[in-house]
């Protein structure tokens, strides 16, 4: 039953917004970097927020939003602040689920947000589902990325489709990072192109290092030609074709920063093909803050919703190289500038990529030039008040 709006627009004119953000998990990836960024930035608009969040898998390195000064949070009493749903998780699990629902209703009784912005797939489930039911006057959810292509068999992705089709009718703000996300999800119908709002993501600044900071942290020589990729290590990612292209040329030193399930076959591949050219350095939380020892950050997704690392690298200064996909070609034609590469010319394209970055220090600089709005325009403070004037004016129009 749908129970009536919470509060009205005049209410939530005078007085401070009051935002649920509801993410899955909070692992160290994109999305959780970017909550816990909103966060931050949203108090100092003066908006409170409880970020709710789910429980990491046990092969997951987790992002703790307590370790990045936000309060833990009363699930009797909440405030502003982090609660965690260990009911809560990635995998597929009715009773679970119907639990982390009830408790999500629970918490929206007592918080009574104005706006509950969901992330993430499971989360946007079953945020959208407890808010509609709860009567949230704004319900909102971001999509990072989707997982309609690519991530399961055609069964499976036809169920999703549908799913979010249906999610979509009980959401007032449909947000993507990226124009080709947007575009992608509205090929597969899930809404009408128009009801995308394209708001890039929010990515905090590293702690500030120089090249040789950086290098002398990593054990890296100043002299050397050394490339760098970041991510989960899943196939999605093809973090092979990296190994690959460093493998092809004597005069590259590469290092992958991240984990997952493809650990071990990727580190026998690299010592297969390159010995100790390559390095597995594990998924580090200070990654952002090491980009600068880095001469080319790689991007060999086959796809993406918007890279966060372009981002960072775009912040370090460092040139960016990736293939021609979705979520790729946005960061690096639209948003910043980087050398996209066919993905049908596969690791040699990116190692005649790199190479040109090599030969011609004229193009470095140029293309670290173009990026640096990027950088700017994904400052939390800039994103954080676009959504706020998003959630007020969805506000205002009811």
């Amino acid at each position: 039953m749908i129970r009536a709006p919470m509060t009205s627009a005049s209410a939530a004119d005078n007085r401070p917004l009051r935002v649920m953000r509801v993410l899955t998990r909070p692992n160290l990836g994109g999305p959780t970097k970017q909550a816990i960024a909103l966060w931050h930035a949203h108090q100092e608009l003066q908006i409170e927020t409880l970020l709710v969040t789910g429980a990491v898998d046990a092969e997951e390195t987790v992002l703790s939003p307590a370790e990045h000064r936000i309060p833990a949070s009363s699930a009797e009493r909440p405030r502003g602040g982090w609660l965690q749903l260990p009911e809560m998780r990635r995998a597929i699990d009715p009773w679970a689920d119907l639990r982390a629902r009830r408790r999500l209703r629970l918490l929206i009784r007592a918080f009574q947000p104005d706006v509950v912005h969901t992330h993430t797939s499971k989360a946007g489930s079953l945020g959208r589902r407890a808010a509609a039911a709860e009567g949230v006057p704004v319900v909102a959810h971001t999509f990072h990325g989707h997982v309609l292509d690519d991530y399961f068999g055609p069964m499976s992705s036809l169920w999703l489709r549908r799913l979010e089709r249906r999610l979509a009718r009980r959401s007032d703000l449909l947000f993507a990072v990226s124009e080709s996300c947007a575009d992608e999800l509205a090929a597969h119908r899930v809404a009408p192109r128009s009801r995308f709002c394209v708001m890039p993501p929010a990515v905090p600044a590293a702690v500030s290092q120089t090249r040789a900071e950086a290098r002398a942290r990593l054990g890296v020589e100043g002299s050397e030609w050394r490339v760098a990729a970041l991510g989960r290590l899943v196939p999605i990612k093809r973090l092979d074709a990296f190994i690959d292209m460093v493998a092809g040329d004597n005069e590259l030193r590469g290092d992958l920063l991240g984990d997952g399930p493809l650990r071990r076959a990727l580190r026998e591949r690299a010592q297969r093909r390159c010995q100790d050219r390559v390095r597995l350095l594990g998924a580090r939380e200070d990654a952002a803050s090491l980009l600068p020892a880095y001469d080319a950050v790689v991007l060999p997704s086959v796809r993406e919703g918007c890279p966060l690392v372009a981002v960072e690298a775009f912040a370090a200064s460092v040139p960016v190289v990736g293939f021609d996909v979705p979520g790729v070609r946005d960061a690096l034609s639209s948003l910043g500038r980087g050398l996209l590469v066919p993905p049908e010319e596969g690791a040699g394209g990116l190692r005649r990529a790199v190479r040109r970055l090599r030969q011609d220090p004229a193009l470095r600089a140029e293309l670290v030039d173009q990026a640096a709005a990027g950088a700017r325009a994904c400052r939390p403070a800039v994103v954080a008040a676009a959504l706020a004037e998003s959630y007020r004016r969805s506000l205002r129009s009811r």
